[in-house]
């Protein structure tokens, strides 16, 4: 617990240099993100608030995907009938009011755009156990950064089974 503090400290404080019985080391850091520090002792994640894992305390370490499922065709249905629709709207309305055909076409319109949108791509979880509980360590939408970082805490793994 004494270790963890020290080194929470240090690290809070932006140093990555501990003092060992007055001989000063580097900590090797297998990972520096903007959301994330990894030495060979510590994961630390800023995500709300500030987290810390002791990496010799975590065990089977593992990746969740989430995927956001495929667009289903109803969606892209409902797109292209609202742009026909849209299409269709101004020679019929037109006549009667231009601000109501606008209105209308508008409308339409956005409605296909809404419906014709892919959506947003899948996002990573790594958790692992953690002092008896499942935790959730990194998340990220970007998958490069959450390969960068699952490289730099099987580095972390590595160096501590040595």
């Amino acid at each position: 617990m004494e270790e963890e503090s020290r080194v929470n400290r240090y690290l809070h404080a932006g140093l990555l240099r501990l003092a060992s019985r007055g001989e000063g080391w580097e900590l090797p850091v297998f990972y520096r993100g903007p959301r994330a520090v990894i030495t060979h002792h510590v994961v630390e994640v800023s995500k709300d608030h500030r987290r810390l894992f002791m990496v010799a305390e975590m065990s089977d370490v593992h990746i969740v995907r989430f995927d956001p499922g495929p667009d289903g065709a109803g969606r892209h249905l409902a797109g292209v009938s609202s742009l026909v629709a849209a299409v269709i709207a101004v020679p019929v309305v037109g006549p009667a009011s231009m601000l109501l055909t606008v209105v209308v076409a508008g409308a339409l319109s956005a409605g296909a755009i809404v419906c014709l949108r892919s959506r947003h791509a899948g996002w990573w979880q790594l958790r692992a156990g953690y002092r008896g509980a499942v935790v959730e360590v990194f998340s990220s939408g970007d998958e490069k950064e959450f390969a960068e970082f699952c490289r730099g805490l099987v580095r972390s793994l590595e160096y501590g089974e040595v």
